[in-house]
């Protein structure tokens, strides 16, 4: 006797849930792959940054000074110019430094999303002879520390921020900063909340890509928390060096008396 059993397969109804339940599976994985993602380039731009400020200061340590910013033009070199720097406002001078990484067109230093470091030097002359006291050779210990006065700002937010100082002392995190490295983070290439805009209000090319680059415009920079609500995004990673801590280091190479 041949029995015959029933075969019945998956009905359409039936494989439309299933294709459904996957599709919310794999939705429900792909969002925290983005976000590990992005996360893992946050990690990466605070490791970059912390190294390129390192390696900042590892050149004044050697050298006495510290180098110029490299503008779009100088090929990633420091770009210095009589006593003081062509650009005070620019970028990370990557060749003088001898930094590893990804370059563009124009040989400056990308971040992990893809647009060059800034970097940004004081400016302060406070002997009032012409030379800028931190980038020229010597100039430093002839001021002597007492009397060195870095003008970078950095706050909290730019409300109420002039050119050279914060809103209040309540915002501020340091006015006495020798220089500044920056990423303009994620949405470099299209932002408009005031935080970020204080930090890139000038435009700066002359490279050979053509390609017009927005840097600083004067003493006040501003970081935060990580912000993507609508009109107030902030998602640019600063870093500094405290003018005591360069001072302290600069005094046992034998650069300051």
């Amino acid at each position: 006797m041949v029995m015959h059993r029933n075969q019945r397969g998956f009905s359409l109804v039936e494989l439309s849930i299933v294709v459904l339940v996957m599709g919310l599976l794999l939705g429900g994985l792909m969002m925290p792959l983005s976000v590990q993602r992005e996360n893992a380039r946050l990690r990466d731009g605070h490791d970059q940054l912390e190294s390129v400020r390192s390696s900042i200061e590892g050149f004044a340590l050697v050298n006495g000074y510290l180098p110029c910013p490299a503008t779009p033009a100088s090929d990633g070199y420091a770009a210095p110019s009589g006593g003081g720097c062509i650009e005070q406002h620019g970028f990370v001078p990557a060749t003088t430094l001898d930094l590893s990484g990804q370059r563009n067109t124009d040989n400056l230093l990308l971040d992990p999303w893809g647009a060059p470091i800034r970097y940004s030097v004081s400016a302060s002359d406070s002997n009032t002879d012409g030379l800028w006291d931190f980038v020229t050779p010597g100039q430093m210990k002839l001021v002597t520390m007492p009397l060195l006065q870095p003008e970078l700002t950095v706050c909290s937010t730019a409300a109420g921020s002039s050119a050279v100082a914060c809103g209040s002392a309540n915002v501020t995190l340091t006015e006495k900063a020798p220089l500044i490295v920056y990423s303009i983070g994620k949405n470099w290439s299209s932002f408009s909340s005031t935080d970020e805009v204080e930090n890139v209000g000038a435009n700066l090319g002359g490279g050979a890509s053509g390609a017009s680059y927005r840097i600083a415009n004067d003493a006040v920079f501003v970081t935060r928390g990580k912000s993507e609500l609508p009109g107030a995004e902030f998602d640019d990673l600063v870093t500094w060096s405290p003018a005591n801590r360069l001072y302290g280091r600069l005094v046992d190479t034998g650069h300051l008396p």
